[in-house]
């Protein structure tokens, strides 16, 4: 069985449990931080078992998105950013999507909230991979506002394990990947170790170079798990990682300022001020359409590597302990301890076009966080159950550095050199607090009700990380915190059909805390003022109501599972981005991104699974969701300025309250009814894996697994468009016992659908657009630059073998 029945759920004790079939494709979850069956959770879940991560060749968190109904995970810089959200790190549950800023899901493992960057996380050691659709701050915490994903890994018990996984493919491709679980002292003791060693050579060939080291990957990872059961009433389970990755540049690709085709800028009816066109408009142009990935790529690989760099390098190093005491009454204690850290250096090629005399960005960072998770569980026997908990989180970013680099000829040779290095420490953060609890009564026999709720504290930290030296750091100044506190609750009702067959409905709150934008450090004044006068300084927390009915179960006379859950969602003040030009001390213009919140939202969405197995030798997987993700009320200033036809604004307020009466095109910024960015409306999976016997101990498998996500939009204009994706991959092989042998072809119909696309300005062709406060020259204009895009290439079709044991 893709999803088979595990020991624990006979453990439970469950009537129903004992009832159910042996075989029956149902999976103990711990999504509400007890076991339970997955078809008795009135929640929408997607839970992946080892076995189906083994079949379905699911190697990162991206794998896992493609196999559920309404997750949606987009890499658009490849693994680089640490985990805070972006284009880098953009996970998207029943269409909350968010383009800057923290990530709307959370990822934990084992419980613990992952602060860092997820994508490399590898996924050999796991139970399996818990997804849970909704609103999870009630238990969960925060950055759980879309939802969260859970990695729940192996426990060492007194069984002794042992498995090995070899990969070879195209491109490059080796990894290797083994484990070991041991009994040290039977019913006392136990251990775990594991490792992985992974390298990927690069699936496009770089222009810039004539090398095929385009998405270049190295990761290599150790862990253990040490288990220690000194009586039947105390568990002890200690765990430690570290890993590091080393990529080259990753396949991205600008659509570049000439090749707009729309909402262009009119320049030839006003005189150039030196050199720089001026237009009647403040519209910087737009791309429209479906965005076409290019024949070439480039990256400055060898510049960077010349300078000692890399596109990422980044450490990191996790460690948990988590102890159980098992009351003779029933009740249990729990205490998770986490502590982790990162660090991460970036570097950024700016012109992705054969170069040179490059323009490069090198960036360092580091972060740690220490959490401590306390709760009490009560008996699960009786007709009311619950639990109680406290939670502490502490997260801080370290010290830091900037390079600029510098670029001189050599005898007609570009001769990269390193600039100044800015090294500056930070004192960014958050602590967060919070109290919470859960109590679940049974009305009757059929009908359960259940509370949850959490009352939390989030204290923001900013500060203003100032340009120093190469000789010393220079330490953050201008701290600024602030707090937000919220009580978030969540109501769920369960109504038993049958002992297979369940009907729930779900209401919960959910909140993403408020913070500070990162304002330039190398700034000239004025503009500096003009920013904290348009209050962008700031941005407030958003909030979501979700409403959910649904129904899960077993399919009466087969090994067939379903879930099916329909939802509404009211989202208040979401955090979405604009960017604005400003001068640099140097005399140079660039601009920045900063968050802004949208007045209202909403998203009406279903989701359907079916999952099990049709015959003894046919198991299949299908999931299809629906999202209809739309603005209520956000009048976006960008829009209002790409619409433009008088080159006059429609408001003379930061707030869009004071209409300009001199504006003849009326105000036309407002964006109700366009669907949210980064997010598809449909989303659909379909998996089937046939198994042959054809001798003693021998069997055969063919294994296809076709995923489609519909179209996405960019921005919140719904003009530049990524066109429906269609990702299809095949596995087929043979088991003799303990050894597997597996073929794949991966992205068989090499589809070249961007990941993301990403706006941002065209540093090299230089505007000037009307504005009714500021002056250039001596004209009410602003300086700004031409629109260009930045857009993810995904990978390549690649063919491999892998050859695993198991023991």
């Amino acid at each position: 069985m893709a999803l088979p029945v595990t020991a624990q759920a006979q453990e439970s004790g469950s009537d129903e449990a004992e009832q159910r079939a042996a075989g029956s494709p149902v999976i103990v979850v711990t999504a509400r931080k007890r076991e339970e069956d997955l078809i008795d959770v009135p929640l929408s879940i997607t839970a992946l078992g080892s076995e189906e991560i083994a079949e379905a060749g699911i190697d990162n968190i991206a794998d896992v998105a493609l196999q559920t109904p309404g997750f949606s995970f987009r890499q658009g810089f490849g693994r680089t950013g640490g985990g805070d959200g972006g284009a880098s790190v953009r996970p998207a549950i029943r269409g909350m999507s968010n383009i800057l800023g923290a990530p709307n899901a959370g990822f934990f493992v084992d419980g613990i909230f992952v602060s860092g960057n997820i994508t490399s996380y590898q996924l050999e050691n796991l139970e399996r991979v818990e997804v849970i659709r909704g609103p999870q701050a009630a238990l969960y915490g925060r950055q759980t506002f879309a939802g969260a994903v859970n990695f729940v890994t192996r426990k060492p018990d007194d069984t002794l394990r042992a498995g090995v996984k070899l990969t070879l493919g195209q491109y490059d491709h080796q990894e290797i990947s083994g484990y070991v679980s041991t009994p040290l002292q039977e019913g006392v003791a136990a251990l775990e170790v594991n490792g992985r060693y992974y390298s990927f050579g690069g699936d496009y060939r770089n222009a810039d170079n004539g090398k095929r080291d385009i998405n270049d990957q190295q990761s290599w990872n150790v862990g253990a798990k040490f288990r220690l059961t000194p009586s039947d009433n105390f568990e002890a389970i200690l765990g430690v990682a570290y890993g590091e990755d080393r990529d080259k540049g990753y396949a991205t690709y600008k659509v570049g300022s000439n090749n707009l085709n729309c909402f262009l800028p009119i320049t030839n009816v006003l005189t150039p001020v030196f050199g720089i066109p001026r237009s009647t408009t403040r519209s910087r142009g737009y791309f429209c359409g479906e965005v076409e990935q290019p024949d070439t790529l480039a990256y400055n690989n060898d510049e960077l590597e010349q300078l000692g760099y890399r596109g990422l390098t980044r450490d990191y190093f996790r460690s948990d302990l988590t102890m159980n005491y098992f009351f003779d009454s029933g009740w249990q204690l729990t205490s998770i301890t986490a502590y982790n850290g990162s660090e991460n250096i970036n570097g950024f090629d700016n012109d992705l076009v054969a170069k040179t005399n490059p323009s490069l960005t090198i960036g360092g960072s580091s972060t740690h966080d220490f959490s401590q998770n306390v709760r009490l569980l009560s008996p699960q026997e009786g007709r009311l159950r619950g639990l109680v908990g406290a939670y502490y989180y502490r997260q801080r970013d370290g010290e830091g550095f900037d390079v600029n680099t510098t670029w001189t000829v050599t005898g007609g040779a570009p001769n990269p050199a390193l600039g100044d290095i800015y090294r500056f420490d930070s004192d960014d953060g958050v602590n967060n607090w919070a109290v919470y609890g859960m109590v679940e009564f049974d009305l009757t026999d059929r009908l359960t009700m259940s509370a949850e709720a959490r009352y939390q504290e989030d204290k923001i930290f900013a500060s203003i990380e100032s340009n120093g030296n190469s000789a010393a750091i220079t330490p953050a100044t201008g701290q600024r915190d602030e707090t937000y506190t919220a009580f978030l609750p969540r109501f769920t009702a369960r109504y038993e059909l049958t002992p297979d067959w369940n009907l729930y409905a779900a209401v919960a709150k959910g909140n993403k805390p408020g913070g500070f934008n990162d304002l330039p450090t190398n700034i000239v004044q004025s503009f500096l003022d003009d920013f904290i006068a348009d209050g962008i300084e700031t941005f407030d927390e958003e909030q979501v109501w979700s409403y959910e009915v649904g129904t899960k179960g077993l399919i009466p006379g087969t090994n067939l599972a379903f879930n099916v859950a329909g939802f509404y969602l009211d989202w208040t003040s979401q955090q979405l981005t604009q960017s604005q030009p400003y001068q640099q001390l140097n005399g140079s213009f660039t601009t920045t991104p900063f968050i802004v919140n949208a007045g209202a939202s909403e998203i009406k969405g279903l989701e359907m699974e079916l999952f099990g197995s049709l015959t003894d030798w046919f198991d299949i997987r299908l999931g299809y969701s629906y999202n209809d993700a739309t603005f209520k009320d956000f009048y976006d200033e960008n829009t209002e300025e790409l619409l433009d036809t008088d080159g006059r604004p429609s408001f003379l307020d930061a707030d869009f309250t004071i209409p300009n009466p001199a504006d003849v095109d009326g105000p036309n910024g407002q964006v109700a009814g366009n669907r949210l960015p980064q997010t598809p409306v449909h989303q659909l999976n379909a998996s089937g894996t046939l198994r042959f016997p054809v001798g003693n101990n021998v069997e055969l498998f063919l294994r296809n697994d076709l995923m489609y996500e519909s179209n996405r939009y960019a921005q919140v204009h719904n003009l530049t468009r990524t066109g429906d994706s269609y990702n299809w991959n095949i596995r087929a092989g043979a088991e003799f016992g303990d050894i597997t042998v597996t073929a794949f072809v991966d992205n068989v119909l090499e589809d070249q659908t961007p990941l993301v696309i990403t706006r941002l300005f065209d540093f090299n062709r230089t505007l000037l657009v009307p504005d009714p406060v500021r002056t250039f020259a001596g004209r009410p204009a602003r300086l700004t630059f031409y629109r260009d895009y930045i857009v993810g290439a995904p990978r390549k079709r690649q063919f491999g073998v892998t050859v695993s044991w198991r023991y």
